[in-house]
Formats: C-alpha cells, structure tokens, sequence
C-alpha cells in the first residue's frame, strides 16, 4: 500500500546525519570529530518540535535499553489476543520504536535520563504477531503501549502510520533511523521529507549500513526528491533539504 500523498492526514519527516561516504552508522559517530555535528544533528531535530520520533530496534537498544535483557520467565503462557494495547494515561510526546520481534528490553513506559532532550516520551512499540505472549505481558507490567502492523515480518508501515496518527493524533512523524527502518519507510513511498547533515568525514568500512536499505522490500522502485535548501553546518558540514515529488 502506498499512501495517497493528497489525503493522507499526516506526513513523515526523515532527520539524518551521515558521513561523507554515505553511512549512517559506524565508529565515526562516536569520534570526537563527530562533536560539533552530532550537536548540530540532536539541535536540529529539537527545532523541529516534534511530539514524536520513530527509530528501529538497533538504535534503541544502543542508545535507549542499553542491551537490556527481559526475563520473561516470570510470565505465565497464558493468550493474550493481538490487539493494540494502548496505556490509559494521557501522554503528549511519544518514543516510537520499530520492534517487529519483540526483543527490547523496556524497563519503564517512559524515556529516562539516557536522553535528557526527550524525557517524559511515551514508549510506544510496533510489533509482528509473531511475538510471545510473555512478551506482551511484560510490555502491559511496565505500561508501554503497543501496536500491530502485520502477523510477520516485513511489517506494513503505511499501517503502523495509520494506527498512531488513530491512537494519538500525530500529524508529522519524525523518522530518525537507522537505515533498515528508513528503507522500510522510503519504500512504502511515505518519506515526505528529507533532512540530512553530512559530516565531512570519511570511515570507509564496507560493512556499514546507508541512509536507505529497502533490504527484501518487494517494492524496489527508485524514490525521486526535489532539492528544497542546503545551508552550512558546523564548522565543515552541510545540511541538505528534499521534498518528496
């Protein structure tokens, strides 16, 4: 499903920064010389005001549950249908993360002091059906709330979109990363917007993942934007700004 771009009641922004040789991921980022942009890149994102951000298992596991593993053996077996389980307290501001196994290790409903620019952000998670129902009982213990998009991998994002935009009333989605979760997004034609800081540095591993990774996507059209402003960032970065034609 591809959204329709007239109608569609909200849209995504993909807010990015990479190296010079087109990764978004990789030791760089953890560089001293990576400082002044990567202070450029969290500044940015904060302009934006959004009441949301949406990345993938990888990034919040790195950045947010820090390898946090769930001890699901206190959970019973017992069958929990697979329906949205959305938490009852009112929230404004939401962490979205694309999860479809269930492997994240949530401690709390809310984002703590591991990023002090979006504490308070509700923990929504976006899962396959395939998850156990241990899991889901341990995500309904700590409050967070969750969504399904599909009963395996890949998932459909147009209807996770659908589902938050229903659940919560978000008008502009703000996609952070990483690459996979991207692609999965750029595949489905929902990038409305695009902005990246490119960093001028260079790492140079071929192992690394890029902007975009549409992956197994079956949908492997090409996605053409439109330049809309650049500017200087930094010291020696740049910032580009596309819109989706």
């Amino acid at each position: 499903t591809v959204k329709n771009k007239m109608n569609s009641p909200y849209r995504v922004i993909c807010h990015m920064a990479r190296s010079m040789d087109g990764h978004v991921a990789g030791n760089f980022l953890c560089s001293q010389q990576f400082g002044p942009y990567e202070k450029a890149n969290e500044d940015t994102l904060q302009a934006y005001g959004s009441d949301n951000w949406i990345c993938g298992r990888i990034t919040f596991e790195q950045h947010i549950t820090l390898g946090n593993k769930v001890d699901l053996s206190i959970y019973s077996d017992e069958a929990i249908p697979r329906e949205d389980y959305i938490h009852p307290a009112a929230f404004s501001t939401y962490a979205i993360a694309v999860d479809p196994e269930g492997k994240l290790g949530w401690q709390t409903n809310v984002i703590g002091d591991e990023y002090p620019e979006r504490r308070g952000d509700h923990i929504v998670t976006i899962l396959s059906e395939a998850v156990s129902d241990r899991y889901l009982a341990h995500l309904r213990k700590v409050g967070v709330s969750y969504i399904f998009t599909g009963k395996s991998k890949p998932l459909s994002m147009t209807v996770a979109l659908d589902k938050l935009h229903s659940h919560f009333g978000i008008e502009t989605f703000m996609l952070v990363g990483g690459g996979f979760v991207n692609g999965s997004f750029a595949s489905e034609g929902l990038v409305d917007e695009i902005s990246l800081i490119i960093a001028p540095l260079i790492e140079g591993v071929s192992d690394s993942v890029s902007l975009f990774e549409f992956g197994n996507s079956v949908d492997q059209r090409i996605r053409k934007f439109r330049l809309d402003k650049f500017e200087r960032i930094g010291p020696d970065g740049i910032r580009l700004n596309y819109l989706s034609e």
